[in-house]
């Protein structure tokens, strides 16, 4: 026995002879039997990576107690106390995955009516200048400020306007390009073109070259003013963000469908360069029946130079005097009846013209990470570039018309 005011210490064992308390027995754990949907609900809960924590605690709990384990081992497995553990338990026993999720609460009442919150949204919904307001785009400070100034409110917090923009699905801080169509005849010359390339294999057969044509201007010969960081283990190709400009050159690029291959030369962008192309594009097909070029409604490709041309590759006439206007010259290069044809994609749609594809990988592939100290050393690495396409990469692009720039 201890004598009077003898405490034991807490890590001392009870000395030999010395009767212990029995341990109170508790309630027993609620068995938990799990249907097959409600372990597919909790498993995707808990592997879902967007579950709140807590609510992936309580799932692991319902999914160890349908294993039979006790509340002791679970407590340990998913860092929560024995009680806690129980009362998760006792929940879903009762409510099942449901009773997992906290019930919404109710929260302190509005400072705000709904008009006011109406009327910070209506003017969100405005331009900042419409309001007298010298920048282009809201933020939630700017809001509230302008919420207090215009007297919607006396005084207002940028998180609350923040929080009543996400839930209105408001973002200003986020713009996106669009594009309008403003092109009547849309629909008759997407459908011409995307017609041609549909069948462009097909008249490849026949001996008949589908061409697309366009230019790629202003590219930039830039050297880096010191060298790149070569990639590691763990770490990417670095570079340096200051460059030397050198100069820009413009690419005059033609495309063939049925084939993929490309050519093309650097030459200033004039109705005269466009005619020299497509003369000589024409003269290395001297025995198709039929040539057809694709490209979109520039100026230079519908020059009175490029309609001479085109009628020479024809064999017709062509009379100045009577093709005097833009709409009379771009009739007579599409007229279908000559052997040279050409097809304009859609005002604003130039992304229907297959060789900007190509443009594209040019840009990936080399132009964007390469470093020239000229402009003639871009030319060549361009030269260099399409000989090693149409020797290993060439192919003609799937066409799909979605709406959408086409895709590789």
């Amino acid at each position: 026995m201890l004598a009077l005011g003898e405490r034991l210490a807490p890590w001392a064992s009870p000395r030999e002879g010395e009767p212990t308390a029995p341990r109170r027995a508790g309630a027993k754990a609620v068995d938990i039997v799990l249907r097959e949907d409600e372990r597919q609900e909790l498993e995707a809960i808990v592997r879902a990576g967007s579950s709140p924590q807590s609510l992936v605690r309580r799932a692991r709990v319902a999914l160890l107690a349908a294993e039979g384990k006790e509340n002791r081992e679970i407590s340990r497995l998913v860092d929560l106390s024995e009680k806690a553990v129980g009362k998760w338990r006792r929940r879903f026993d009762k409510g099942r995955p449901a009773a997992l999720r906290d019930a919404p609460r109710s929260g302190r009442p509005s400072r705000y009516t709904p008009e006011q919150k109406a009327r910070v949204l209506q003017r969100a919904t405005q331009a900042p200048r419409d309001n007298g307001l010298p920048f282009s785009h809201w933020s939630s400070t700017d809001l509230a400020r302008l919420a207090k100034d215009a007297g919607i409110a006396d005084s207002i917090h940028p998180t609350t306007v923040w929080r009543w923009l996400d839930d209105a699905d408001l973002q200003p801080h986020r713009w996106r390009y669009w594009l309008q169509n403003t092109d009547a005849d849309f629909e008759t010359r997407m459908k011409d073109v995307t017609g041609l390339y549909v069948t462009a294999l097909e008249l490849a057969k026949q001996g008949i070259p589908v061409f697309c044509f366009d230019e790629k201007t202003g590219i930039q010969a830039l050297e880096r003013e010191t060298p790149d960081i070569p990639m590691k283990p763990g770490k990417p190709h670095r570079r340096d963000h200051r460059y030397v400009r050198h100069g820009t050159t413009t690419l005059l690029g033609v495309f063939q469908v049925a084939t993929g291959k490309v050519w093309g030369r650097f030459t200033p962008r004039t109705a005269k360069a466009t005619a020299q192309v497509i003369r000589d594009v024409g003269e290395s097909v001297p025995s198709a029946p039929k040539i057809h070029f694709v490209m979109d409604q520039l100026n230079t490709h519908w020059g009175h130079d490029v309609c001479q041309v085109v009628a020479a590759l024809s064999g017709v006439e062509y009379d100045k005097k009577k093709h005097r206007t833009g709409t009379q010259r771009k009739a007579f290069l599409a007229d279908v009846s000559k052997r040279v044809v050409i097809h304009f994609t859609p005002k604003r749609a130039s992304w229907l013209d297959q060789i900007e594809i190509w443009f594209s990988t040019l840009g990936r592939k080399l132009l964007n990470r390469a470093s020239f100290t000229s402009v003639p050393e871009l030319e060549r690495a361009i030269y260099a570039f399409m000989e090693h396409h149409n020797r290993f990469l060439a192919r003609p692009y799937r066409w799909t018309y979605t709406g959408r720039p086409c895709k590789e």
